[in-house]
């Protein structure tokens, strides 16, 4: 499980990190607050939706965006992960409701 929440942190972070203020991705370091403030607002989504009510079945990684206000971190949403997603048009789609979100952390 701490394999995936590392994944997805690393994922989550690139896709919006501090959109509000600064227009390129960026990763925080390991160790750090503001890295740590990410794993609470992503441990918390996952312990909510990353296994089935009776915690026998763990479901796979998955990657979000999120934002950072006023030092917290908020998830806005989870990327699909349901096979069959038209993933070209999920971005173009990601990047109009998101319009101040990096550029540069949306596939090309």
């Amino acid at each position: 499980m701490k394999n995936h929440v590392a994944t997805t942190l690393l994922i989550a972070s690139l896709f919006l990190s501090g959109c509000a203020s600064v227009n390129t991705a960026h990763t925080p370091p390991e160790g750090s607050a503001e890295r740590n403030a990410i794993l609470q607002a992503v441990h918390h989504a996952l312990a909510r939706q990353g296994q089935s009510a009776d915690g026998k079945q763990h479901y796979e990684s998955q990657s979000g965006l999120l934002q950072e206000t006023t030092n917290k971190w908020k998830l806005l949403e989870w990327m699909p992960a349901e096979e069959g997603t038209d993933y070209k048009k999920y971005f173009t789609n990601l990047k109009a409701k998101y319009p101040s979100a990096p550029p540069d952390i949306f596939p090309q």
